[in-house]
């Protein structure tokens, strides 16, 4: 196993451009690949995840080729109907969920598989929405998860009500979806929707590849359009950004992330007013955000964190360094993710020193994290959960930080720019 020492900070500075959106190359990757016309994907960002997409796209025929300023996407996807073409999605439940929707709605036969801990990640409940549209599925091992054989070509448009509760992946995958198949189809979540600003941002992805969605009550209807872009820019990530804007929390400092803002549709900006409730400064100016903390601890928060649950790492990290307790509620979907990330977070502070309390749904933190000795900080092999944990060790370390390389998931050169603003002890 591997580790990487990260010292302890006497405090932060520095400027630091996020790393391009991960949430939103993947969409434009999909939705540039049902386009009448190649589109040129610019600023993709480069991760295991977005390739993972990219390369399972390229298998059922899609045309991408790297050029100077991005990505050129272009279809018709079609397969081979003769044989099955496997669709490996790695480790990216996103792919994962993309995919099985419009693979279904795509001439050929295919095998989406994936990692093994994708293979424990539930699709159930996509799935069936799916089969309730005429897709022909066949799950391999366990009904509801990977790997699943599909018939494509065989999802209709029209009604199709699913379930996502424990994932907004799978109310997108459908809207993506709508874009390959002929007529009309309407989406419909049968209760409430897990992380719904990624709902949002599907939506704003569509119209901006020349989609016509209208939303009535809680149904989204998408009408195939005829003309979309010639280029699409991916924004900027909040996700990534949120950890090196917590760092000014953690360490004490001044940080700015330039290519984000608060006026955005992405889930992750709605942690900005948090941290802001923790006592840290955020502040918009010309190109991104500025995080600035320099006071003597930070504030407790009692929040319900589900609609930005990839912040949840970084914000449990501050709350151990805070003055009370924080709870941090409506989380039980992150028991889904690349890890049970409210285990694997109840295990991280444990092991900083903290004190924590995990609920199926909520994750309860002490405060009031002490120094200890240099500490080997688990991450269940998880982006974010890494990225906290280098949080902790700015704080209270040197700590090692176990599976850093885990970060090239969504920001592959995590470590790299963090170690950009840490000032140490001249000592």
């Amino acid at each position: 196993m591997n580790f990487l020492a990260v010292p302890r900070a006497r405090r932060v500075e520095g400027s630091i451009r996020a790393p391009s959106s991960k949430s939103a190359t993947n969409r434009a990757l999909g939705l540039a690949a049902l386009s009448h016309k190649p589109v040129l994907v610019a600023s993709p960002l480069e991760s295991d995840d977005t390739e993972a997409l990219a390369r399972c796209l390229r298998a059922m025929g899609a045309r991408i080729e790297e050029t100077r300023d991005g990505l050129s996407v272009g279809g018709p996807l079609a397969a081979d109907a003769s044989t099955e073409t496997l669709l490996d999605a790695a480790d990216s439940g996103t792919a994962a969920r993309f995919l099985a929707a419009v693979a279904a709605a795509t001439p050929g036969r295919f095998r989406l598989d994936g990692s093994a801990r994708l293979r424990e990640r539930p699709m159930a409940e996509l799935l069936d929405a799916l089969r309730s549209a005429g897709a022909q599925l066949e799950c391999g091992q366990r009904e509801g998860f990977l790997p699943v054989s599909i018939r494509g070509g065989s999802l209709r448009g029209g009604p199709i009500v699913v379930d996502a509760s424990r994932s907004s992946q799978f109310l997108s995958s459908l809207l993506i979806a709508a874009a390959a198949v002929p007529g009309r189809l309407t989406a419909r979540p049968s209760g409430e929707v897990a992380s719904s600003p990624y709902v949002d941002a599907t939506v704003e992805a569509l119209e901006a590849f020349g989609h016509r969605v209208t939303r009535e009550w809680s149904s989204f209807t998408v009408e195939r359009g005829s003309s979309g872009p010639s280029r699409y820019e991916v924004p900027g990530d909040h996700s990534s950004a949120v950890p090196l804007l917590a760092a000014a929390g953690a360490a004490t400092g001044r940080v700015t992330v330039l290519g984000v803002s608060r006026r955005s549709v992405a889930a992750d900006a709605r942690a900005l007013p948090v941290l802001e409730a923790m006592g840290i400064r955020v502040e918009e100016g010309q190109g991104g955000l500025t995080a600035s903390f320099e006071g003597r601890s930070l504030e407790p928060v009692r929040i319900k964190a589900g609609d930005f649950p990839d912040s949840v790492p970084a914000l449990a990290a501050l709350a151990a360094l805070a003055r009370g307790e924080s709870r941090f509620g409506g989380i039980g979907h992150l028991r889904h993710k690349e890890s049970d990330r409210i285990e694997a977070l109840a295990a991280l502070l444990a092991a900083a020193g903290g004190g924590v309390r995990a609920g199926a749904d909520e994750l309860i933190v002490a405060g009031g994290l002490e120094t200890r000795p240099a500490a080997s900080l688990p991450t269940a092999n998880d982006h974010r959960i890494a990225m906290a944990a280098a949080l902790l060790a700015l704080a209270r370390g040197p700590h090692l930080v176990e599976s850093p390389g885990c970060v090239a998931k969504s920001y592959p050169s995590f470590f790299r720019d963090l170690a950009t603003l840490i000032r140490t002890d001249p000592s």
